[in-house]
């Protein structure tokens, strides 16, 4: 019985500290989602009561030389319901998901989908250039690149000789 207990302990254990270790990796992509059911049909009602308040919109940032590149998944969107801002060094993603539904018939059993209004802000590891920031979309992910300012570029600095 010991042993038993023993491994069971070494297992929980190991299912804590994976937990943990995702919990800590994804807390920055975890959204709120507000909705508003305001004019929506029943069907949409009950949806947007069943679905959560919250979502993972996971981002990768990367730096090189020259710029800060970021891919942001926000599924089931189109480019005119995303908005993107920049603020110094903090990049802001907003918009509206809206619910979509194939068909009127039928009960949910199982609402994992979050809609509504959201917000993802995200830190850039430099200064960017705002203005000269490309953006795509395609396949639910947000592409961007984002020229880093001159004064964030790094540079060889001769050395003269004494």
């Amino acid at each position: 019985m010991a042993t038993l207990r023993d491994n069971l302990g070494r297992a929980w254990d190991q299912v804590q500290a994976g937990w943990n270790h995702l919990v800590q990796k994804a807390s920055d992509a975890l959204t709120r989602f507000t909705s508003s059911d305001d004019g929506a049909d029943e069907d949409t009602r009950t949806l947007l009561r069943l679905s959560p308040d919250w979502g993972l919109l996971a981002a990768e940032v990367r730096e090189t030389d020259k710029d800060v590149r970021v891919r942001l998944e926000v599924p089931g969107m189109q480019p005119g319901d995303i908005e993107v801002q920049v603020h110094g060094k903090l990049l802001s993603v907003s918009g509206e998901k809206q619910v979509q539904r194939e068909s009127d018939k039928g009960h949910y059993h199982v609402t994992e989908c979050a809609y509504g209004r959201f917000e993802r802000q995200i830190a850039l590891p430099a200064d960017v250039d705002a203005d000269a920031t490309d953006a795509d979309y395609q396949s639910g992910v947000l592409t961007l690149r984002l020229p880093k300012a001159s004064s964030a570029r790094a540079r060889r600095i001769p050395i003269n000789r004494a």
